[in-house]
């Protein structure tokens, strides 16, 4: 790679989501209504702090462990994991401050969602597990990894995810190629001051002149919103928004020692034209890399059918 310093992201930054996405991430993540499941439909187990994590379990045979991304929930997952329960026993929780996993006590780090991994597996009594992680979901598995190694994991699938998603001079495979810990610590500290005003303006942004008209502090729907997103407590959230920035795993996926399926979204609005292709195939020799020509950053939601069948694949040829 050249020496030259990362390119300056562009005058327009790239967004991470449609406006679908960041409504169903406001719903995900409980900053609107989302009704309750049905107690019926999960399990659960209780961490060593006590909270409480629900787990989405189906199907019977070798173990599968389904881990969303930001703002994702398990509900991500199951047109997946619907297909793979034919073969295996499928779990997918829902992560800290997630989904239906609303009650948060102190700070969510990838080091807490590692931890809370390792103690789901003994919970559920899973010894040799095929992991599968989304974009978060992919750093909490690279955070198990680092943390308690591959002892009970069978292979490992990383969904659209950098190892380091911050860049700098000598990094530039993470977010959009060229976003800096600076910019990213930035976002973060203007959500802790008004996190209500950014989200209206990032939804706004998406929507067009309609709808920015209809969310300003003079309109109604504006007022209301900004008094219900004023009453909702970020800071947990926020505190994993950190942790993820900081997080460097490249060092230890140089050592993984288990199998491992690498799937890429072509266009990612993360990384599509960030040549992460290269780096996985360099740095992890055995690695198996899947390329969606037609996929953003989600191939498991836009493509469900082809990403069961070719997990299910690498699983019979690897696990």
């Amino acid at each position: 790679m050249p020496d030259s310093a990362p390119p300056d992201p562009p005058p327009n930054p790239a967004r991470l989501t449609g406006l679908r996405g960041a409504f169903d991430a406001l719903r995900n993540l409980g900053l609107m209504g989302l009704g309750s499941p049905e107690a019926s439909d999960y399990d659960s187990f209780t961490t060593t702090d006590g909270h409480v994590v629900p787990v989405c379990v189906l199907g019977r045979g070798s173990p599968l462990v389904l881990v969303h991304g930001f703002g994702c929930s398990h509900r991500d997952w199951l047109p997946v994991a619907r297909r793979l329960a034919r073969r295996h026993c499928v779990l997918a929780w829902d992560a800290r401050g997630h989904g239906s996993c609303r009650s948060t006590s102190g700070s969510i780090t990838l080091a807490r969602l590692a931890n809370d991994l390792a103690e789901a597996l003994d919970h559920f009594g899973l010894q040799r597990s095929i992991l599968v992680g989304h974009s978060m979901g992919a750093l909490t598995l690279m955070q198990y990894l680092h943390l308690h190694g591959t002892q009970r994991v069978a292979a490992v699938a990383l969904v659209d995810q950098s190892p380091r998603i911050v860049t700098d001079d000598s990094w530039r495979l993470g977010l959009f190629g060229g976003c800096s810990a600076a910019m990213l610590s930035g976002l973060i500290a203007g959500a802790r001051r008004d996190l209500a005003e950014m989200l209206l303006n990032e939804i706004g942004a998406l929507g067009g002149a309609w709808l920015q008209r209809r969310l300003t502090l003079e309109a109604p729907l504006g007022r209301i919103l900004r008094r219900r997103l004023g009453r909702i407590d970020a800071g947990p959230l926020l505190d994993l928004a950190e942790s993820i920035a900081k997080a460097d795993f490249r060092a230890s996926l140089s050592r993984l020692d288990a199998p491992l399926l690498v799937v890429l979204g072509a266009r990612s609005p993360h990384y599509a034209g960030v040549p992460l292709e290269a780096w996985y195939r360099d740095t992890v020799k055995h690695a198996q890399i899947s390329i969606y020509p037609h996929a953003g950053h989600s191939p498991h939601v836009s493509e469900p059918l082809r990403f069961a069948r070719e997990l299910e694949h690498f699983i019979e040829d690897h696990a």
